[in-house]
């Protein structure tokens, strides 16, 4: 009898897991680590110098090697590509040259900063309302303040595109160069290209081996500049699985071979982010089934450990969360909504964390 009893119960909540999977209802909260060393518990506004930042989508952000930050969102109530620098005023950006049109997305804009030896470059990359991949390339002025006149957006080759609802990933990589992935338009399969900045060339676009996903991938790299304690020389792609797991794999930078997925025990319905400092430790971070934020701890090695819960408890609303690495400072960036607008906070500094084993492939 007791045996019946507790296949019963065992069926039942299968039937509940089941049910919560197809029927979008709240899986069970994780059982991670409440917080990383230091995190602050509550968040702060993102600004520009008319007020919070509000988005229908999460916003893109990077930095210079003289702290100057540019954040780029979609706005609230149109599908135009705003940027502000240091938190200054805001600029649409235009589509085309000498059109009075702005540059549209249905997807968040994503920016990095590539270092080309004199005032670098910050590029902001987008979905376009056709599904091609576009590029905005901004110099700050010998200031270091933003041009009288913001470049229009530049189509990337190769026939580069995605689902128009969807951002395209991007890592900043020495000299000048960068790498972008993105997802297929026509199926589950996942893409990158490389630019190589020293020729200003892009290589032919190269499929991630066994990595599939019907969402947005995320992209980060770290490679030795001489200043870090823990140096990855890695780019390390993050991705929503079909069985909504997330996956991680890593590509040791000069060369163009991936390793195979590795399974972690996060899962989402949404695309995760990534980023990763120069002491060894990354994350990937996402918007669990429970709508908190869950991030996973990377180290150089290739080792995922831990699930780290937000410390404020905030639910997400269904937007994917971003994780921005400043030097070694963590921060989690959430929208909370149009009306609620962007929100950031500190979690922890890498940098005063134990240096990790070293890279293994």
């Amino acid at each position: 009898m007791f045996d019946k009893w507790r296949r019963f119960l065992l069926a039942a909540m299968a039937l509940i897991v089941a049910c919560a999977v197809v029927f979008g209802m709240t899986a069970p909260a994780s059982a991670g680590i409440q917080g990383f060393p230091g995190e602050e518990t509550q968040y702060h506004p993102v600004t520009y110098s008319g007020g919070q930042i509000h988005s229908r989508t999460i916003e893109g952000e990077a930095r210079d090697n003289r702290g100057n930050i540019l954040h780029v969102w979609r706005g609230a109530d149109n599908d135009n590509i705003w940027i502000s620098l240091s938190n200054g005023p805001a600029y649409s950006l235009p589509a085309t040259a000498g059109s009075p049109d702005q540059a549209q997305t249905g997807a968040a804009p994503t920016v990095i900063w590539t270092d080309d030896g004199y005032r670098g470059n910050f590029r902001i990359f987008h979905t376009g309302t056709d599904g091609h991949i576009y590029q905005h390339r901004i110099q700050l002025t010998t200031a270091y303040e933003l041009p009288a006149t913001l470049p229009y957006a530049t189509q990337i080759p190769n026939n580069a595109r995605t689902n128009t609802s969807q951002p395209v990933a991007a890592a900043a990589l020495p000299g000048n160069s960068y790498m972008l992935a993105w997802n297929s338009q026509t199926n589950d399969d996942i893409w990158t290209m490389f630019y190589d900045g020293t020729t200003t060339t892009f290589q032919s676009p190269r499929l991630v081996p066994n990595a599939q996903s019907s969402k947005a991938p995320a992209l980060a790299a770290q490679v030795n500049d001489g200043n870090d304690s823990g140096p990855w020389n890695q780019v390390v792609l993050a991705f929503t699985g079909i069985d909504e797991h997330v996956y991680m794999v890593r590509q040791q930078y000069g060369t163009s071979t991936w390793t195979n997925p590795k399974w972690t025990e996060a899962w989402t319905r949404y695309s995760p982010s990534v980023a990763l400092s120069g002491s060894g430790y990354g994350v990937i971070t996402v918007s669990g089934y429970d709508f908190y934020v869950d991030s996973l701890l990377i180290k150089r090695n290739g080792e995922v450990s831990g699930l780290y819960d937000d410390a404020a408890l905030f639910q997400w609303t269904g937007y994917s969360p971003l994780a921005v690495i400043s030097g070694n400072s963590l921060f989690y960036v959430r929208n909370g909504g149009v009306s609620d607008g962007l929100w950031w906070k500190f979690v922890t500094d890498f940098g005063s964390w134990a240096t990790p084993p070293a890279p293994q492939w």
